[in-house]
């Protein structure tokens, strides 16, 4: 029998906090925040079934979407404290999850340059070097983005920096899902034309 919830998971919905549970997703990671493993745990199971459904669509390798929801909460474990509510907890989430497959595919195929690697904050545990080129990589990407035309950037920092879902994002322009879609697609387009293959 497929449930609601089930065909939430399937289609990548995030789950509605109001529908179920007696914790709000903010409560949650209030207490992730203070060490509370059992927090956690039902973060993970309210979040982690539409969290590996978008991140498999993401990826044609099941253990790359599979290792990036596992690192997706322990990232969440180690910088929940960083959270304060600015946001909604699925696209703070989801965010966390798309830099974490980000990375993870960049160290399978080295020199490989993506738009995630915007979001991607730097790692604490690399060498100088190493940041050095990430630096490189993240300046050029930011001078492409300011070369954009003003709505592509907007929805692209929306979406990308900020983590905020297409539909929140959309309404936050006053535009229709589709012209924001269009928006990121063409923006998506000049960058791959300005930064090469």
């Amino acid at each position: 029998m497929i449930t609601t919830a089930g065909l939430d998971a399937t289609l990548g919905v995030p789950p509605d906090p109001a529908a179920g549970g007696a914790a709000t997703d903010d409560a949650l990671v209030a207490a992730v925040a203070t060490a509370d493993r059992a927090a956690l745990e039902l973060l993970y199971r309210r979040h982690a079934p539409w969290l590996a459904g978008r991140l498999a669509a993401r990826t044609s390798s099941r253990d790359l979407a599979e290792e990036a929801l596992q690192d997706t909460f322990v990232a969440v474990w180690r910088s929940a404290r960083g959270y304060h509510g600015t946001g909604d907890v699925p696209a703070w989430l989801w965010g966390i999850a798309r830099r974490r497959l980000a990375s993870l595919a960049r160290r399978q195929r080295p020199g490989l340059l993506s738009l995630d690697a915007v979001a991607e904050p730097p790692d604490p545990a690399a060498t100088p070097e190493e940041a050095a080129l990430g630096q490189d990589a993240s300046t050029r990407i930011r001078l492409a983005i300011s070369h954009l035309p003003a709505e592509q950037r907007a929805a692209i920092t929306a979406v990308v920096y900020q983590g905020q879902t297409i539909e929140r994002a959309a309404r936050a322009a006053a535009v229709p899902e589709g012209t924001l879609k269009s928006r990121l697609h063409r923006a998506r387009l000049h960058l791959r034309k300005e930064l090469g293959p």
